[in-house]
């Protein structure tokens, strides 16, 4: 292992093994927390945290604010979600009591999201419990404790969790086979093969390889989860994500490019939310640009930005004027409701007044 990464990935595993011996000892329950607008790192890091934990006789679930996007369906991992907003009994129960199956929550982990107002629905939930741990790669994130790792140089949240893996492999004497499963290791793989951009993105670095092939021997399968995440596509989504780049705009001598996707054609394409993840990338890849966005329109009526740059725009320091936040090169933001075009003047005042 790196030693940059030894202090952080030890005590987070620390912190995780008291945990389990404290809900194990009072018969409680962890909930693991991602953001909303789930991705492959969230997604992936979170597998990886409630498989460890499961690992070694504590009960986990991941809290997950929505359902598992479609290229995501292949990981086999939906044994370990809890949709509290959903209709089933355990949810009700949550919402009434703050008890799953008659037994409270012990402790909450939130990975590669530290705040509950990232968390959508989970976000209650998550500030409500005591007891919390946090593993993240975002550098907006302030706050530093003994319970929170943070790294900003990390290529992923999920790389950390791999560390913290064998960190716990290491105290306990574990084989890393039985601390992660490999639908749980395809899923820490598929979240640092996100992140990366199929390992093109700067943060990709040796260790982020070695790491890889440590998962990719665990049963992570490098072909699947690239084919599934970035590859596969069905008809309708092919068309959204064709009709979102055919109006594409251009601003600031054609280094900034922005489009926008209201609800009504998720709608005429029949095609759900993600169905223009690919769009912002291959704006931003286009020859001359340095800033993309791509606004999108939820049936909810919140609308979504997606912002992507190559050299010296700020993604994430932008997205914090919206309420947003994330990484440097990609970050994105929420506003709640509002209209899609408005939205869009509004950026493009913004962009225009910093590029």
């Amino acid at each position: 292992m790196i030693e940059r990464y030894r202090e952080g990935s030890a005590r987070s595993a620390k912190n995780i093994l008291s945990v389990i011996e404290k809900v194990k000892r009072d018969d409680e329950i962890i909930l693991i927390f991602l953001h909303r607008s789930v991705d492959g790192d969230c997604v992936g890091s979170a597998s990886g945290i409630c498989s460890m934990i499961r690992s070694l006789g504590a009960e986990a679930y991941v809290a997950i604010p929505e359902n598992l996007p479609y290229n995501m369906n292949f990981l086999g991992i939906d044994d370990l979600f809890f949709h509290p907003n959903g209709d089933s009994a355990m949810a009700e129960e949550f919402a009434a009591s703050r008890t799953i199956g008659g037994r409270k929550i012990g402790a909450a982990i939130a990975t590669d999201c530290s705040e509950g107002s990232r968390m959508g629905f989970c976000g209650d939930i998550f500030d409500s419990i005591e007891n919390k741990i946090v593993i993240d790669h975002h550098a907006s994130v302030t706050s530093r404790t003994d319970n929170l790792w943070i790294d900003p140089d990390a290529s992923s949240a999920s790389e950390m969790v791999f560390y913290v893996a064998q960190q716990i492999s290491e105290i306990t004497g574990m084989d890393m086979r039985d601390i992660l499963t490999p639908n749980s290791a395809k899923a820490v793989l598929a979240g640092i093969v996100t992140d990366t951009g199929r390992f093109t993105f700067k943060n990709t670095r040796p260790e982020t390889l070695e790491a890889a092939g440590q998962l990719i021997g665990l049963g992570g399968d490098i072909s699947e989860v690239c084919y599934n995440l970035f590859d596969r596509k069905t008809k309708q989504k092919f068309l959204l994500s064709a009709k979102a780049r055919s109006e594409v705009q251009f601003f600031c001598d054609d280094r900034f490019a922005l489009t926008v996707v209201p609800y009504s054609q998720f709608v005429e394409y029949n095609a759900g939310p993600d169905g223009v993840d690919d769009v912002v990338s291959a704006m931003r890849d286009i020859d001359g640009v340095e800033l993309a966005i791509v606004l999108r329109q939820l049936e909810s009526g919140e609308i979504r930005g997606n912002i992507r740059s190559q050299e010296y725009f700020d993604c994430s320091r932008f997205a914090e004027g919206f309420g947003g936040g994330g990484h440097v090169r990609a970050a994105g933001f929420t506003v709640k409701d509002g209209d899609i075009n408005a939205v869009a003047e509004e950026v493009i005042k913004r962009v225009k007044a910093e590029l």
